[in-house]
């Protein structure tokens, strides 16, 4: 749990740094550098999107999932419920816990944080974090800053639960949670490009839905054919 508590640390800390220094950065140096994240977003959201191994059951979760996620209106409540707290803070939150929770660092240094007690990816990720949230909380102000407990929380829980049964779980649930992570990253970096905006956070119930729809998945590719040959 320790790699995730440095984490979280960095988070505050990097967002302090930038509501610091935020009228101190240019809007055209800010601009460049949310340039630059959204590109490198887009890169690692393709290389995780590779990794999947049943893109049927993804696919089928992705849908499923946002349908859930409409119908409850999460994305809508969550910004309602920050925005609260000032203009543009839920923006700031939801793209800046996504940013830092929804990467293939997250799951890979929280398993190896979680099975074998080595948060050295976290370490890593942390230092990474630290940046990034100062260039962000520059731009998008406070709700980047309330993103150090989201991380907290959220890590935390992920860590905890590959302690309890990460050894349950075979890889490739794993390789599909980490390819829906990568599609949502890549939603993230058009995002941040301002290409177009996503309600991303009504996708979250896809990642609850990946170990249903794989059984499904599977049966509809292999038994269905065979069920209507006949």
């Amino acid at each position: 749990m320790v790699g995730t508590l440095y984490n979280a640390i960095a988070v505050g800390v990097g967002a302090s740094a930038g509501l610091w220094l935020g009228k101190k950065i240019s809007k055209k140096l800010q601009n460049l550098v949310f340039q630059a994240l959204g590109l490198f977003t887009l890169g690692i959201g393709f290389s995780m999107g590779l990794e999947m191994d049943k893109p049927f059951a993804v696919f089928l979760s992705l849908v499923l999932g946002v349908i859930v996620g409409h119908k409850l209106q999460i994305d809508q409540r969550v910004k309602h419920l920050t925005n609260r707290l000032g203009e543009g803070t839920g923006a700031g939150l939801v793209q800046s816990v996504l940013l830092f929770c929804a990467g293939a660092m997250t799951l890979v240094g929280c398993m190896q944080d979680g099975l074998q007690n080595d948060p050295t990816i976290l370490f890593i990720k942390g230092t990474m974090d630290l940046v990034s949230a100062a260039f962000l909380a520059a731009t998008l102000g406070r709700g980047v800053l309330l993103a150090a407990p989201a991380v907290l929380l959220l890590q935390g829980g992920l860590t905890w639960a590959f302690q309890l049964w990460g050894t349950a779980w075979p890889a490739e649930l794993t390789a599909d949670l980490t390819g829906l992570g990568g599609l949502l990253l890549i939603a993230l970096g058009v995002d941040l490009l301002q290409i177009k905006s996503f309600d991303l956070l009504n996708f979250i119930p896809a990642f609850v839905l990946v170990p249903v729809c794989r059984p499904a998945a599977i049966w509809i590719q292999t038994e269905l054919p065979l069920l209507l040959l006949f």
